[in-house]
């Protein structure tokens, strides 16, 4: 195959031709160091964007429990009005049953004082 040669240089080729130094081409690390800087950055975006997420599906399911609970409480607040309400009528009727004994017994004392009269 076909190979290419540089040509040789004297010493006198070297002295007498002009030397420019000549910055060496970076590797471009600082572009390679940015890319991954902007790599974690959108990873932890991406991690913000999902415990975002995470957070509002809990604080979603906190809101459905606190609303049953709420709903379980103003239950519990009708079903005791309720049995209160019932405890008055029952008091009440008691009360009403007492006076009703006493006035019978009352009579019954009345009647048996005329039976032995007679």
């Amino acid at each position: 195959m076909f190979r290419l040669k540089t040509k040789t240089l004297d010493t006198r080729e070297l002295l007498r031709s002009e030397h420019r130094l000549q910055a060496r081409r970076s590797s471009r690390s600082w572009l390679w160091l940015i890319f991954a800087m902007l790599c974690v950055i959108g990873a932890l975006l991406y991690l913000r964007v999902i415990e975002h997420g995470a957070y509002e599906r809990q604080v979603a399911a906190l809101d459905i429990e606190n609303q049953a609970l709420r709903d379980a409480l103003e239950q519990s607040r009708l079903h005791r009005q309720e049995a209160e309400a019932t405890q008055e009528q029952l008091l009440g009727r008691i009360a009403k049953l007492s006076e009703q004994i006493e006035r019978l017994q009352t009579d019954l004392a009345f009647f048996r004082q005329q039976k032995k009269a007679r």
